[in-house]
């Protein structure tokens, strides 16, 4: 219960923090302490469907705050999003036929791509929010989507320095947008990895219930850091 719980409130705050899911932490951290603390082990299988239900639930309580910010973008997260939705799908039943190496596999390399593509610098354009190309958005979504299903994340980590470096949007406008894209992302990972029977509810709950308690509390926190400080928070998770 307290492992559980302590997992869910990291990741539910840093979801708030800097418009991720957690699941950039939750994964790992579900994989690796249980057996530091004398609790079971659980597999990759186990940790990616705990993790989309922690990434859920966190990027849905953060994305009901999001939605009010100003900086919110409905287009660009109907397009990225929905290209996600679809991909998550087959992503997450895509796992299913993967061994344990590949899967981790795949988490570090989306992980690598993230962190440098987090310190090319871009300016961002003063349109940003209006200039991007929606089948371009639809067609990367789609792909990072597939990734995020594999390991059940909601995929913000990656998001966020694909928007950053691809599309030029400034850091604002990112961070408000990415929370929910990701949540978008989130439900095709969640339902599949449900149905699959690998997220235990009695273990998910505790991880549900920390992250959406703090989630806001980390977007309210978030919305007092500079942007070259949410970006360096970023790239340490990673």
């Amino acid at each position: 219960f307290l492992l559980m719980i302590s997992i869910g409130v990291g990741g539910g705050f840093i979801a708030g923090l800097v418009g991720i899911g957690g699941s950039i932490i939750i994964y790992p951290a579900i994989l690796l302490l249980p057996p530091l603390f004398g609790t079971p082990e659980y597999s990759a299988y186990i940790a990616s469907g705990l993790t989309s239900s922690q990434v859920f639930f966190s990027t849905l309580s953060g994305s009901i705050r999001a939605i009010k910010e100003p900086d919110f973008n409905p287009p660009l997260v109907l397009y990225m999003g929905g290209g996600m939705l679809g991909g998550s799908v087959v992503g997450a039943m895509a796992a299913n036929l993967l061994t344990t190496p590949v899967i981790n596999a795949v988490y570090i390399g989306i992980a690598m791509l993230a962190l440098v593509l987090m310190f090319i610098k871009v300016k961002p354009h003063a349109d940003a929010g209006h200039s991007y190309n929606h089948w371009l958005l639809i067609a990367v979504g789609a792909i990072i989507g597939l990734v995020a299903g594999i390991i059940g994340a909601g995929g913000a980590f990656i998001i966020i320095p694909v928007l950053l470096a691809v599309f030029k949007l400034p850091m604002n406008t990112v961070v408000a947008n990415s929370i929910v894209i990701a949540c978008m992302s989130s439900i095709g990972a969640f339902v599949i990895k449900l149905m699959q029977g690998y997220v235990p509810l009695g273990n998910a709950i505790f991880l549900i219930v920390g992250s959406v308690i703090f989630a806001p509390i980390g977007l309210k926190v978030g919305r007092l850091l500079p942007s070259v400080i949410q970006k360096g928070i970023i790239s340490i998770l990673i």
